[in-house]
């Protein structure tokens, strides 16, 4: 029986191994906080569904977010330009009101090769809030031969790990346990044999 339980676990081991763990993608609620130089600007909001905002150059789309992207990233989305060769170069910060004043720290650049893009905002969100961030704000900086960036979603990736990643956790610390059970008996059956 026990050695049928060992290769049952091992198996079971096995199966959780072989899929990757990976962050959890959320769609955090979002509204626009702002914008300029946006058409569509609602087209940004929640998962990709082919109805992009368009950021032309030199516009600006700020979204802001029911919930604090503290310790999250973002994947944004974008489609393919429509002429060849065409992309644009986007600037974004992360922020908070902070007393009535949208406030933001930091910019990084994304390009808007078609596809997914992904960016952590942990360090940038700690430098603007300790409470967390809920600003994310958009700037085309460069334009070539484009209307625009063509963002079709902005989501939150949070750090939570998925649920097989927690299975195989606390099937390692099961097995921990059963062997220091194991080996506390062979230690009593050890003792017993010279008392």
């Amino acid at each position: 029986m026990i050695m049928a339980t060992r290769i049952a676990i091992v198996a079971l081991v096995a199966m959780l191994a072989a899929f990757p763990a990976r962050a959890a993608v959320t769609v955090f609620p979002s509204s626009v906080f702002s914008q300029s130089g946006v058409t569509n600007a609602s087209g940004a909001l929640f998962s990709t569904n082919g109805s992009a905002a368009i950021i032309g150059a030199g516009g600006e789309l700020v979204l802001q977010y029911a919930l604090p992207l503290t310790g999250a990233g973002i994947t944004a989305t974008f489609l393919p330009q429509s002429t060849s060769p065409a992309f644009n170069i986007l600037a974004v910060s992360i922020g908070e009101v902070i007393g009535g004043v949208a406030t933001f720290s930091g910019e990084f650049v994304l390009g808007d090769a078609s596809g997914v893009q992904m960016a952590d905002l942990s360090a940038l969100c700690s430098s603007v809030s300790s409470s967390g961030c809920s600003l994310l704000k958009f700037r085309n900086v460069f334009n070539f031969n484009s209307t625009g960036a063509l963002l079709d979603g902005v989501s939150g990736v949070s750090n939570a790990p998925e649920p097989s990643t927690w299975a195989l956790m606390l099937l390692g610390f099961a097995g921990l346990g059963w062997k220091l059970k194991d080996a506390r008996n062979k230690g009593r059956r050890f003792e017993a044999s010279f008392a």
